[in-house]
This record gives structure tokens, sequence and C-alpha cells, in this order.
């Protein structure tokens, strides 16, 4: 990571989790880090955790499902480090139940913080990330390469940050921005990790004992590398790549599997 010193990044979701992971790792490759999250207690824990170690990391607290927010974070890190190098848009909300149960704001509420939760702090770093020729990375999911069933309002908003990446490369090719897309896999949870159910109510992330779950830092140290080699797009563990090569493919395998799994749930 010796592409890191000294160099301004900005993570979303980080008070916990891989957010949080990957600020710790760009801290200790010599990066000045903005934490950012909703929940201020959170936040403020990881934030005075690295400032123990005398660390340069500032915590603007705040929605990046709200626009205002979003400017304050960005105004803040300029206000603290002069200059945005890296933008990685990881905060997101997962939630579990079919199309037809869930309650109505719940599609709302994830394509807001999944979905305008990426654009919005986008949007607001672009003028700096010109002047640095810096990176934006979107967290997408192995879930927004094939709607998943019972979660397909996680899928969708997943599934429209490819989009929404593939249109700013294009508005983005005359200046030195690169844009890239991780599609993360089934990674290890932490214990604070919360989804919606289907009426809305938080709930603690359920435990998944099915499949083996990748670490956290093992996530974190990908995703970083991406943004150090401006990589366009990177499917994280070997059942995320197995299932977007069939799934490009042999699309019509992944629907039988996914058919199958879901009739074992009901």
């Amino acid at each position: 990571m010796r592409k890191l010193t000294d160099k301004v990044a900005i993570i979303t979701g980080s008070s916990i989790g891989i957010g949080r992971k990957m600020a710790e790792q760009m801290l200790e490759a010599g990066a000045k880090v903005v934490l950012n999250g909703r929940n201020e207690k959170r936040l403020m824990d990881a934030f005075k955790e690295f400032k123990k170690q005398d660390l340069p990391v500032i915590a603007v607290a705040g929605d990046v499902s709200k626009y205002e927010d979003c400017q304050r974070l960005i105004d803040e890190s300029i206000k603290a480090f002069g200059q945005i190098d890296f933008l990685i848009n990881n905060a997101g909300i997962s939630m579990e139940g079919t199309v037809e149960e869930l309650n109505p704001d719940i599609f709302k509420k994830v394509m807001e913080v999944n979905y305008l939760g990426s654009v919005y702090p986008t949007k607001c770093a672009l003028p700096h990330l010109k002047k640095a020729d810096g990176s934006i990375i979107f967290v997408s999911s192995v879930a927004g390469i094939r709607g998943i069933p019972n979660h397909a309002v996680y899928s969708s908003s997943k599934m429209s940050l490819t989009a929404l990446a593939e249109a700013l490369r294009i508005e983005l090719q005359e200046t030195k921005v690169h844009v890239g897309v991780a599609y993360v896999g089934f990674t290890e949870n932490d214990p604070q990790k919360t989804i919606y159910d289907s009426q809305g109510k938080i709930i603690p992330q359920p435990k998944r004992d099915f499949i083996k779950a990748e670490p956290v830092e093992k996530v974190a140290a990908r995703i970083i590398r991406m943004a150090e080699k401006r990589t366009l797009k990177n499917v994280f563990t070997p059942l995320g790549k197995l299932n977007a090569i069939i799934n490009r493919f042999l699309p019509f395998i992944v629907t039988k599997v996914l058919s199958n799994n879901y009739r074992k749930t009901k």
C-alpha cells in the first residue's frame, strides 16, 4: 500500500465492519482518513480508538441518504485535510423479505441508503477528486450481479451501482478520475451489523452458517487494492466469480439453483 502515504480517503459506513477495517488498514499504510456513519456513538468509538494511536483521522457523523449531510462530509474533509484522493462508498443496509410481503417504506429506505447514499457523496466530492486525479469505489455485492429472491430490493440497489459506475466512467473520460466497483461476497458479520426485516424493523444480521464467509480484513484489503491499482471491477470470492461467469453464459443454471434454494427456505 505504498501509494497511500499522505493520501486522503473518505470511507462511508466506517464505524463498524468492512468500513472500519479499511480505515484501519489505510491509516496503517500512511493515509489520512475521514470516518463516517449514522450512529454517532459507534462512530466516535472508532474515532477514539484511532486517535489513541495519534493517527491522522477525523469523524463526520451523518446520513449518506441526505444530500446536506454528504455536502457537510466533503466540506469537513477539505477543511481538515485540503484534498480528497479516495472516496469509498461503503455505507449500506440489507433486508430480508419477498416483494409481496415487504412494507412499502423498505423499498425507499434501502434505495436511499444503498443507491443515493453512493450518488450524493460522489456528486459532492467530484470537483475535489478531479483536482487530485482521485479514485471512486462503489462497494456492491455479488447480489448485484443477479437478483436474489427474498433480497430483491437489496439486489436492485446494488445492481444500480453498476449502471452508475458505467455512466460515470464515460462522463469522466476526459479526466483522470478512476471509478471502480467491488462485488463483495459473503463476509464475516460484525456483531453490531443490523438489517431491516419485512416490516421495517431493525434486527441483528442473521448468521450465515450455510456458507464460508471471508474474513473482514481480507475483504477490506481487496477493496483498498482496487483503489490503488485503479481496477474497474472485481468480483470477490470463488463462489462469487463462479456465479458471475455462469450467470453470463448459462443464466438458466443460476435460475434453477436459486429457485431450488428458495423453495427449500419457504
